[in-house]
């Protein structure tokens, strides 16, 4: 497929060096292709870009107090920051320290098993920190039901069905 978009002329993102699809934003990145088709093939180095190895991360933690305002981060260690420049910058200090690795094999709408390695480390940050800020803030029934509408909504928001009702 490489060969034949060569060829062809056809531009892609990927090459025999780094035959892998990827997919970038604020909130992490995505990439499938290549040796990650393999189930039973361990990720290698070359996949990642966001985050550090974990044998090469820094061996004290970075505690920091994450301030969120009706539920959104504004704040790390009392600096205020603009939403994407606090994703970016828990990106990279969370990142250094390895968080935010994941290795899944989805489902697609289609029907069609896909594995990919995920990186989201701010994301990671911000998500564990609100689920901690949720045990103290919501009520017993929200609490339940939270979960149920979160994964309903998010698989339709991955499905492309935005608004759907």
């Amino acid at each position: 497929e490489i060969d034949y978009a060569i060829k062809h002329n056809i531009p892609v993102s990927i090459n025999h060096d780094s035959p892998y699809s990827i997919d970038q934003n604020l909130w992490g990145r995505a990439n499938e292709c290549g040796i990650l088709e393999d189930p039973y093939a361990a990720p290698p180095e070359d996949a990642f870009d966001l985050t550090t190895p974990l044998e090469e991360t820094p061996d004290e933690a970075d505690e920091i107090i994450l301030t969120f305002k009706q539920g959104v981060p504004v704040q790390v260690d009392g600096k205020e920051y603009q939403l994407d420049d606090l994703i970016l910058y828990l990106n990279q200090l969370a990142g250094k320290h390895g968080i935010g690795r994941i290795d899944h094999v989805e489902n697609r709408m289609v029907g069609i098993k896909s594995r990919e390695i995920y990186e989201t480390p701010g994301a990671e940050v911000i998500l564990k920190a609100h689920k901690a800020l949720e045990t103290i803030t919501l009520t017993k029934d929200v609490a339940h039901f939270k979960p149920v509408i979160e994964k309903q909504f998010s698989e339709q928001i991955y499905n492309g069905l935005w608004f759907s009702p």
